[in-house]
Parts: C-alpha cells; structure tokens; sequence
C-alpha cells in the first residue's frame, strides 16, 4: 500500500527542513479509513501522478488552523497546475487542503446545492454529542469570523472534510465517531456522495481507482466504539448563542446580497 502511494505522491512534495515523505504518506494513506474520501483521494492521485499538483510542506510551529491562512494556491492556471501549501503535517490541515483544491479542480458552484445542504444541516441546530458540538462549533462557527461572508461556503466545505478527518474511524482515540459527523451533517454527506463525488469520478484514472479499492479495505478500522460519555448533553454552550447569531446573520446577509446581484 505505502510503496503504490509513495511512488505516485513523494516526487510531487517539497519541504522546508526535514524531510517527512514517509508520514505525508501514511496520513494520505489512512484518509481512505473514509469511504466517502476515496474519490476525492483518488482524484488528488490522479493530479499527482499527471504532474499537475505539488505539495510544499512549510512547518511553522504554534500555526493556527483557524486564522484562515492555510493556503491552496492554483497558479499556471494555462497548464492546469496546482500548489497545496501545508504549513502542519496532521489528518486535518491535509484534508482541509485537499478538500480547497478539490473544489478548484471539480468546477463546481458551492452556491446552489451545497448551500442549501449545509445551511439545512447547520442553522438552528447543533449536535447532541458534546465534542462534536465543540468542534462544530470552533471550526464552523467561531473560525469563520476570519473570513468575509463570500468565503463561508468554501470553508465550510473544506472544514466538513477536516471534521471526518479527525473522526474515530481515522484515529481510533478521536473524540467523536465519523459517524455522528455524517448523521448530524446528513444533507451535507448526501451531497458529497451523491453530487460531488459524482462530478469528480470522470477525472479519476480508472487504473488508480481500482487499485485504491484494496488499499481502503485494507487500511480501513473496526466500527469504533461509541463512548458513553459523548452521548451526554453538555450546559455549558449558551455562551456560544450570540456567535451562532452572527453566522446565521451574516449568511444570510450574503444571500440576498447574490439575489440582488
């Protein structure tokens, strides 16, 4: 599995200082614990061995994921070219990443059925399970007050990835299963698997993805457990109201503003 993975991904990664081919792998490698990761998976693949993507890894200590400066920089667009910068080697900074230049590489308008999927799944609710309402909320609610209003619906996108990314079925000590992320993200999930992965499968080598079938069954966890404790309702996130006020405000600011553009 490591070696098909290496010989595609490691000529297409530069980094700044030490050289991590080996665990950029193996994080690439155990996203496809996601059944619903693998044609994005496969797809970044596909670049990567067309020579039209290029990783950077650019360590900086005490980075924070939430500033909004993660970058995925299309240059060279004539040549169809791509540049992931990573500026942390974890699950979720590489899903995120990815998940941007998978949107760039799809063509496809978040403003019409991902905006209704994930404003269905978002607005007025929040998850029962206390760590998934603590991530929900730090990376979908309060780490949006970085970015204009025209920008939600791309970041949303890529931190819905970022979610699963760190989800138990890739590390089996997460703090919530992947499943509670895709019963409480429903329409969402409905879309990447129905809409998303659907318009992306074409650009997929056909060689690649029949031999990544046996690498996710492969790399792929036992149903993890649902801890008890996850299932207790927290009381202490009525603090959290006023942001969840300005999100829904702000999207919806932004849409009328398209209405009216």
């Amino acid at each position: 599995m490591m070696k098909f993975l290496s010989k595609i991904i490691t000529p297409q990664i530069g980094f700044e200082g030490e050289n991590q081919g080996e665990r950029f792998v193996k994080l690439f490698l155990d996203l496809y614990r996601i059944e619903l990761f693998k044609d994005g998976l496969d797809l970044v693949l596909t670049k990567l061995q067309q020579k039209h993507l290029h990783f950077e890894v650019r360590i900086i200590k005490g980075w924070d994921t939430n500033v909004g400066c993660f970058l995925t920089e299309p240059f060279n667009r004539d040549k169809n070219f791509l540049k992931i910068i990573l500026r942390s080697l974890n699950y979720n900074v590489l899903a995120h990443e990815m998940a941007h230049a998978l949107e760039f590489e799809s063509g496809i308008n978040l403003g019409e059925e991902f905006r209704k999927c994930i404003g269905y799944d978002m607005k007025n609710r929040e998850p029962q399970i206390i760590t998934l309402k603590s991530e929900k909320q730090r990376l979908m609610v309060d780490a949006l007050k970085s970015y204009k209003p025209e920008q939600f619906l791309s970041e949303l996108f890529a931190r819905y990835f970022e979610l699963l990314s760190v989800s138990r079925n890739v590390i089996a000590h997460g703090d919530f299963a992947t499943a509670d992320v895709m019963e409480f993200f429903v329409n969402t999930t409905n879309f990447i698997e129905k809409i998303f992965n659907q318009k992306i499968r074409p650009k997929i080598d056909p060689q690649i993805a029949a031999a990544t079938i046996e690498i996710a069954k492969q790399v792929r966890l036992s149903k993890p457990q649902q801890k008890f404790q996850d299932r207790i309702e927290s009381k202490k996130w009525s603090g959290h109201t006023k942001s969840n006020v300005m999100w829904v405000n702000a999207w919806n600011k932004n849409q009328i503003e398209e209405k009216k553009s």
